[in-house]
């Protein structure tokens, strides 16, 4: 069971940290074209399906890697998934407060794109730390 708690945190941070970096800089390319989907998408009664979609899943691997996390115990990986909770709640709010989250998105004019940069510089960061875990990670599993 060790050896699965090892194959499913390192696939989990390699392939988030992947996702990550690769959609941060995706959001720094194209921000003007992010700015003109978040306002179309703030002037929906719903949140965007993609939005739900992304935490659905964001949630199903999390949990299994709560889970893991106790196999054998590690306060890294404990305390990623709890952090990985905290997000999906987070996130998960503004689906919930939609008509509050889509008037602010509305009333931030030009400071959305300076939002949008800031949340791409943060993904990126994030994943460069996933990768980060993963070597840690590795390093742990072959001392032993």
């Amino acid at each position: 069971m060790e050896n699965f708690s090892t194959q499913w945190f390192t696939a989990y941070y390699l392939s988030l940290g992947s996702l990550l970096i690769s959609y941060g800089i995706f959001l720094f390319i194209k921000t003007d074209s992010i700015r003109q989907f978040l306002i179309e998408s703030a002037a929906e009664k719903k949140p965007p399906k993609v939005w739900r979609s992304v935490l659905k899943y964001l949630l199903l691997f999390t949990i299994p890697g709560l889970i893991l996390s106790f196999i054998p115990f590690s306060w890294i990986e404990l305390i990623f998934s709890v952090w990985s909770l905290f997000i999906i709640f987070m996130a998960g709010q503004l689906l919930v407060l939609w008509p509050q989250a889509s008037k602010t998105i509305i009333h931030a004019g030009d400071e959305l794109s300076k939002k949008i940069r800031y949340v791409a510089a943060n993904m990126i960061i994030i994943g460069v730390v996933l990768f980060m875990l993963c070597y840690l990670l590795l390093e742990r599993t072959q001392a032993i």
